[in-house]
């Protein structure tokens, strides 16, 4: 059996990946191509995890040749906020010690008191911390999605982030005529695993962010069928350190701090 993944970063594709694996006879794994060739799809066993922010046109034509085809959709609001602390990772190698203090000490000033600083200010401090623009990040996602279910949705089957980390697989195992499980993700992948959970935006966001997101993500929800009316938020008194500023400490213990120049 031939599967391919497809997603945008942060949304469940390398723990999806890794439940499909272990479900084939050792199939041959290709880890997240820029480009899809034939040469690619000579394996009867085979599992592809491709990227949203890299599908091609041209791929349009070879994702037939799969047998199935996975699109798991993450809700936009959450994945920001993996995006958002995940990048650490990408941009720590550019980062001096001083910046990634910088961040972890708005990181903590989140998580004792979350009412009290936006996701949008979050992201202009990252923004200030790496030049990172995840806004953009934000909006261009959300057309790629958009856009990718006006084009490719009929041809895919849609299998919703929260459905999985839920472990509910009945639908996807009927589709896929396997037994699926949770994903396994060990080594180097361990680094992508945070909270494994859904909903979190509706304790980092504040009433502020609403207002700002509401509108650009209206078409997304809609396109997704999910309710562009639910915008409410809880009110915790803290964020659990563990899936925030820790794991962001621990993104940026893996990479060396810069050097400065002589």
């Amino acid at each position: 059996m031939r599967v391919l993944i497809l997603g945008e970063g942060k949304s469940g594709t390398t723990a999806l990946m890794r439940s499909v694996v272990a479900c084939l006879d050792d199939p041959t794994e290709i880890f997240e191509p820029k480009l899809i060739k034939p040469a690619n799809l000579e394996p009867e066993s085979l599992v592809v995890k491709k990227l949203m922010l890299n599908w091609r046109p041209e791929e349009r034509e070879l994702a037939d040749r799969f047998d199935k085809r996975l699109h798991i959709v993450r809700d936009p609001r959450d994945r920001l906020i993996s995006h958002l602390l995940y990048d650490a990772y990408n941009r720590a190698p550019r980062l001096r010690q001083d910046q990634r203090e910088r961040w972890l000490t708005a990181l903590e000033k989140k998580a004792e008191d979350p009412s009290k600083l936006s996701m949008a200010r979050l992201i202009n401090i990252w923004w200030r911390v790496s030049r990172a623009d995840l806004m953009s990040h934000y909006v261009r996602a959300l057309d790629r999605g958009v856009a990718f279910l006006q084009r490719s949705g009929d041809d895919f089957f849609a299998l919703p982030y929260e459905d999985y980390v839920a472990e509910s697989f009945e639908v996807l195992n009927a589709y896929l005529g396997l037994t699926i499980k949770p994903g396994v993700v060990t080594g180097a992948e361990t680094r992508v695993a945070r909270s494994k959970s859904s909903g979190a935006w509706r304790e980092w966001f504040t009433p502020s962010d609403v207002k700002l997101f509401r509108p650009m993500t209206h078409r997304w929800l809609k396109q997704n069928g999910r309710n562009t009316k639910d915008w409410d938020l809880d009110e915790p008194e803290k964020i659990d350190p563990e899936t925030s500023v820790e794991y962001v400490r621990g993104l940026f213990d893996r990479v060396p701090v810069r050097k400065p120049k002589p």
